[in-house]
């Protein structure tokens, strides 16, 4: 049988709550909760420095087990970044879920390897990774269960950055991976 496989985005204390965002939108907002267009936590533009959004983990699972094996995880973007100027985004990969912390509808704290231990190493520019060039997520399933390395995302607000919903047409994070 065909795997079904879904993308989790992962929030709140310990091993976290998973929310399904196969398919919609998900904000990257200064709060650790999962929200589609919330607008109430917003990631203020400093006067200073830079503010961040509340950390993103996301991780796939297999609903519905393959005939044999997932394996062969990749992550990767666009490649355009059309946050605007002044923001970016970052990721790494990650092997436990570390909660987001920092003062809701202002800034999280950085993702750095300092503050979630677990990550592969720094986190880079997330449009460096393109369907030519992807992010490798180790990890892969016989069966159904939560796979793999987690895509941790962050996004980074610095102070040439201009007021309003970023961006105007949503970016796009993408999984794939093989199934036999």
């Amino acid at each position: 049988m065909v795997a079904t496989v879904i993308i989790n985005i992962i929030t709140g204390a310990a091993a976290g709550a998973t929310t399904d965002i196969t398919g919609i939108n998900t904000r990257a907002n200064a709060q650790d909760a999962h929200s589609t267009g919330d607008i109430t936590n917003p990631i203020e533009i400093p006067a200073a420095g830079t503010n961040y959004s509340f950390w993103r983990v996301t991780r796939l699972e297999a609903t519905v087990a393959p005939d044999n094996l997932i394996d062969n995880i990749e992550w990767f973007t666009d490649g355009s970044n059309t946050y605007g100027i002044g923001i970016t985004n970052v990721m790494n990969t990650a092997t436990a879920y570390v909660q987001a912390t920092g003062t809701d509808g202002v800034t999280g704290i950085e993702l750095t390897v300092g503050n979630y231990a677990t990550l592969a190493g720094a986190p880079t520019d997330s449009f460096a990774f393109t369907t030519g060039s992807p992010k490798v997520v180790a990890g892969s399933t016989s069966t159904a269960v939560e796979f793999g390395d987690r895509a941790v995302f962050q996004v980074q607000v610095g102070t040439t950055a201009t007021a309003g919903t970023k961006p105007a047409t949503p970016e796009t994070f993408t999984y794939r991976f093989d199934e036999t």
